[in-house]
């Protein structure tokens, strides 16, 4: 039972290492933290946290299986449109019209709304369900027939990780020097961001294999 533990807490410590590796969640986070704030992060950081707890709940009943489908593909196609809308919503006012320039920096995105769009976010992004497989699919054929409590613990252990991983890298990133830093180059930043998710989308209508 030890080690079914130790890989609990192994497999927790590395999702919240692996939030900093490049992806859509982590610039969406990373750029709803700095021109929204903790707050807005926080929304965020919940719908991507529902979004893993799913994933999760799919590898542990289904695995691998999923990924072999046919139909698969189009999960692929899916998630290259809604990268494609983020970087619209994420490219420097410089780069859209008036109109939708003024509805845009109006107000604050409502904290539903961007809790719905983390959700996406992540429940979308195909490269989550390839690492939560990688990193799940061992312990679970490891311990999941031995120990009826594992897979639920699994799928909590992750979920609060996730959580709490997010909203700690969202809690560095008020950081009063970052902010000031962003709010003196947002533009450059927000165009970096809404490039490197249009790649992404790219990537997934070019490679579908990726």
């Amino acid at each position: 039972m030890t080690e079914a533990i130790l890989s609990l807490i192994s497999i927790s410590l590395l999702l919240i290492i692996s939030q900093l590796s490049p992806g859509p969640d982590l610039f969406f986070v990373v750029r709803t933290s700095l021109a929204q704030g903790f707050r807005a992060a926080c929304a965020v950081v919940t719908g991507i946290t529902i979004g893993i707890t799913i994933q999760l709940c799919i590898v542990c009943a289904a695995g691998r299986w999923l990924l072999e489908q046919e139909w698969s593909r189009w999960l692929l196609w899916a998630a290259a449109g809604w990268f494609l809308y983020l970087a619209w919503k994420i490219m420097p006012r410089h780069f859209r019209a008036a109109e939708e320039i003024q509805q845009a920096t109006a107000d604050r995105e409502p904290l539903l709304h961007l809790l719905r769009q983390g959700f996406l976010c992540n429940i979308l992004n195909p490269k989550c369900t390839l690492f939560i497989c990688g990193l799940c699919l061992g312990p679970l054929q490891a311990f999941g027939d031995t120990f009826s409590w594992f897979e639920p613990a699994l799928v909590v252990s992750m979920a609060l990780a996730g959580q709490g991983g997010w909203m700690l890298w969202s809690g560095l990133l008020q950081w009063a020097p970052l902010r000031r830093l962003y709010a003196r180059y947002s533009a450059w930043v927000d165009l970096v961001f809404a490039l490197l998710l249009a790649l992404m989308a790219a990537l997934l209508v070019w490679q579908p294999g990726f």
